[in-house]
């Protein structure tokens, strides 16, 4: 999962990538964390995924009003961390 956070260099591709994922896969991760909560290798795991989908390399998030999809990548990463 990491990795293939790693390669979504550009805005374009980010995009691409958090429309298609947000709305129906977001919440399979806080039900595995919820599931391997005892299981420190997956919660590891998740957190770097995480971690790759919040960090802005490449200014690959942009947070203008039109396009929120930086501000809603931040709640629900904030979600599951709390």
């Amino acid at each position: 999962m990491k990795g293939l956070a790693q390669g979504l260099n550009s805005y374009k591709n980010f995009n691409l990538f958090f429309d298609w994922f947000y709305p129906d896969y977001f919440p399979i991760i806080s039900k595995v964390f919820n599931v391997y909560i005892e299981d420190d290798e997956v919660i590891l795991t998740i957190f770097r995924f995480l971690n790759e989908i919040v960090n802005n390399r490449c200014s690959r998030l942009r947070f203008e009003t039109w396009n929120i999809n930086g501000l809603i990548s931040y709640k629900e990463t904030a979600k599951i961390v709390i």
